[in-house]
C-alpha cells in the first residue's frame, strides 16, 4: 500500500479543504481540525507518519467548542502557520516507539493464524506417522525373522537387531549374624515339667533356671523366657494344676507350689 496515494484518497472521501498553500499544504478536516501535509514528496517513513495522523485527526471529536480559525495572511511566516494551527496537530504526533511499531510487519490477522497454527499441526502430524510407519515395519521384520530364532546359527544375527536387556541387578547381599543366638523353647508342657521337678515351693525364676540349665542368656531373650515362663504358670493355676501360695508385693516373687493331683497326673489328663 502506497501511503501517500492513500493519504490522498482519505483527503478526498473525507472532504477535506484545502485553506492554505505555502510551504505546506493546510487541509480543514470536516470535524473542525486541520492536517498539515509538506509540498514536496517524502520518503516512505514520513509517508506513513502522515498516513496516522490523517487517521487519527478524522477519528477525533468534532471541534465544535473552538472557532474556526482563518487562514493567515499570506505574508506570515512559516513560524506563523505553526502557531495558527491547533495544538492537536502535535498532541496527536506519535511517539518514536509506535511510529516505529505503525511501520513494522503488520500484525497476523485471525485466518492467518489459524492456517499457521494447522500448518504446524499438520508438520507434527506428519512426523509421527512417519514413525509409526518405521515402528510398523520394525515389527514385521521381527515377526518374520521369529521362526530363525531356535537356529544356533541365526542366533547371533537376531541378537544385534534386538534392544540391549539392562543387566539383572544381583540380590542384596545378607550380612551373616556376628554371633549365634540361643532361643530357649517354652511351652505349657515344659513349664509344667520344670514345676514337677520340685518337691518344695518354687518361683518363675527357679523354674527358668532349670529350663535353661543355668546358662547365661541375652539380656532381651531372658525377658521373653521369663515373661512366657511367668504366663504359662498363671494358665496352669487356672488349670488347677499348680498352687499360688504367696501373692507378689514390691520385689518380691509370686510363690507357688505343685498341685496334688492324686497320683493321676495332670488334672482330668488333660494336655497343653
Amino acid at each position: 500500500m502506497n501511503a501517500s496515494v492513500e493519504v490522498s484518497r482519505l483527503l478526498e472521501e473525507s472532504g477535506a479543504v484545502l485553506v492554505r498553500r505555502k510551504k505546506h499544504l493546510v487541509y480543514r478536516l470536516p470535524n473542525g481540525h486541520n492536517f498539515i501535509s509538506p509540498k514536496t514528496p517524502s520518503d516512505h517513513r514520513n509517508a506513513v507518519n502522515q498516513l496516522s495522523n490523517l487517521r487519527r485527526a478524522l477519528a477525533m471529536e468534532p471541534a465544535s467548542s473552538n472557532p474556526i480559525q482563518q487562514p493567515p495572511a499570506q505574508g506570515d511566516t512559516c513560524a506563523k502557520e505553526h502557531n495558527a494551527m491547533p495544538a492537536t496537530q502535535n498532541a496527536t504526533q506519535p511517539p518514536p516507539a509506535q511510529t516505529k511499531a505503525n511501520v513494522g510487519e503488520p500484525k497476523l490477522s485471525l485466518k492467518e493464524r489459524l492456517e499457521a497454527t494447522i500448518r504446524d499441526g499438520e508438520a507434527v502430524q506428519e512426523k509421527l506417522m512417519a514413525e509409526a510407519q518405521a515402528a510398523e515395519r520394525r515389527v514385521g521384520m521381527l515377526k518374520a525373522l521369529l521362526q530363525y530364532a531356535e537356529e544356533p546359527s541365526a542366533e547371533e544375527a537376531l541378537r544385534a537387531l534386538l534392544p540391549a536387556q539392562a543387566p539383572t541387578p544381583a540380590p542384596p547381599r545378607v550380612e551373616p549374624p556376628q554371633q549365634i543366638v540361643e532361643r530357649v523353647q517354652v511351652t505349657r508342657d515344659l513349664v509344667f515339667a520344670a514345676t514337677q521337678t520340685f518337691g518344695e515351693k518354687f518361683t518363675v525364676n527357679d523354674v527358668m533356671g532349670v529350663m535353661t540349665g543355668g546358662r547365661e542368656i541375652d539380656g532381651k531373650e531372658r525377658l521373653r523366657v521369663r515373661q512366657s515362663i511367668a504366663a504359662a504358670m498363671v494358665s496352669l493355676h487356672e488349670r488347677g494344676e499348680l498352687l499360688k501360695v504367696e501373692e507378689h508385693y514390691g520385689r518380691s516373687q509370686t510363690v507357688w507350689q505343685k498341685a496334688d493331683l492324686n497320683g493321676k497326673g495332670r488334672a482330668n489328663g488333660a494336655h497343653a
